[in-house]
């Protein structure tokens, strides 16, 4: 009896050990997929460029790139930009989180709101969010609230777009089952329809940021306010510095990619994964 007790109880607890032993294989081999085809393509780009096919004042080698990265950050110019291009991304999303989701769920649960709201948000889906960028400067000026405005606006009708569509696309059953169950006004909303929903809202989350991110790099060369990614690259372009140009357009890459990755993944594996409405990828 007390063999077959311990046999369950190492059973039942080797699942949760397998798991935490096979996820840094998992991180690895992830790390491994992106790396690889990655590394290749910059071993590929110095050789082409040490073969300077194209004139290296026009394409650099890798090697360049990164010493001249290196010494961008040791001077806290890089470092300088990339903390104040965050902060205006991520100011302008969180306000757009807000904004999109509660106009979102507004669509999704009432006819009148989605009648007057869909015409508005698919005519501005249809404009390339730079191109009313130019119009916040007549209203903000060269200043940071023009970039976080256009940024929050953009990236709130992706974010609209996905809760609404999240929440129309909830089963019918599973709301009948809610009220079944005694869920009714507040709850069935709060209980049924938000966690049902909750994958569409985070892709749009995820959508949200890559449109802001996009706009970013090109409102920071538009307004020439100083200091950020953009306008790091657009004055680089005045001095013919392509080796701080290539290193500015790396650096939006691998924030890019980390942001969405980390962040954002990380939000989506601790809720809707982690409840077993998405599956593990």
């Amino acid at each position: 009896m007390a063999r077959a007790t311990e046999a369950t109880i190492s059973r039942e607890g080797g699942e949760p050990q397998a798991r935490s032993r096979a996820a840094p294989s998992y991180y690895l081999s992830a790390f491994l997929d992106n790396f690889i085809p990655l590394a290749f393509v910059l071993i590929l780009w110095e050789v082409v460029a040490r073969l300077e096919i194209i004139h290296p004042a026009l394409f650099p080698t890798i090697t360049e790139i990164f010493a001249k990265m290196w010494e961008l950050t040791l001077e806290g110019i890089f470092l300088r930009d990339v903390l104040h291009s965050l902060a205006r991304l991520l100011s302008s999303v969180f306000f757009a989180m807000i904004v999109g989701t509660a106009c979102g769920l507004l669509m999704g649960t009432s006819r009148w709101a989605e009648k007057i709201i869909i015409p508005p948000l698919n005519f501005f889906l249809a404009i390339p969010g730079i191109a009313i960028f130019p119009i916040v400067i007549l209203w903000f000026g060269l200043t940071e609230k023009a970039i976080v405005f256009t940024l929050a606006f953009e990236a709130s009708l992706s974010i609209m777009l996905n809760t609404w569509g999240g929440v129309k696309s909830v089963d019918a059953s599973l709301i009948n089952a809610g009220r079944a169950l005694g869920a009714d006004g507040y709850r069935l909303f709060y209980k049924v329809l938000i966690p049902a929903a909750l994958p569409a809202i985070i892709t749009g989350y995820r959508q949200g940021f890559s449109r802001a991110w996009r706009i970013l790099v090109a409102g920071e060369m538009l307004a020439s306010i100083g200091t950020g990614i953009g306008f790091r690259i657009f004055e680089a372009r005045a001095f013919l510095a392509s080796d701080v140009m290539y290193a500015g357009v790396i650096v939006i890459g691998v924030l890019g990619f980390l942001l969405e990755r980390v962040a954002l993944r990380s939000l989506e594996i601790f809720t809707v994964q982690r409840w077993g409405m998405l599956r593990e990828l």
